[in-house]
């Protein structure tokens, strides 16, 4: 942020939902975008999960089907552990305003 871009924040502060602004401060402060006059969320490619651990994500991957079907039968054998340290790879935590999330800069 800067001079040139000062007043286009106090506009967004306004109009965007915390969600909004959760995704360019860690946009900005972590995947090493830019905040320029014309930012728009379109201009970010990063994905925030409000999760509170690599576990978790890993289990909601799973929830989701994210690793295909799989029978109920089977899901009490299902190392979320091992898929949490996998993920750990391209995901990162962060605490933004008192809520932890995970992300992934794109």
């Amino acid at each position: 942020m800067n001079q040139a871009n000062f007043a286009r924040f106090f506009e967004i502060v306004e109009e965007w939902e915390e969600w909004e602004k959760r995704q360019v401060i860690l946009a900005v402060g972590e995947c090493g975008y830019q905040f320029d006059d014309g930012t728009t969320l379109d201009d970010f490619d990063i994905d925030v999960y409000d999760v509170d651990s690599m576990r978790e994500l890993a289990e909601q991957f799973v929830e989701e089907g994210l690793f295909g079907d799989i029978p109920e039968r089977l899901q009490f054998y299902i190392d979320y552990d091992a898929i949490a340290r996998d993920l750990a790879v391209d995901y990162s935590e962060a605490v933004v305003a008192s809520s932890r999330v995970i992300y992934r800069c794109g």
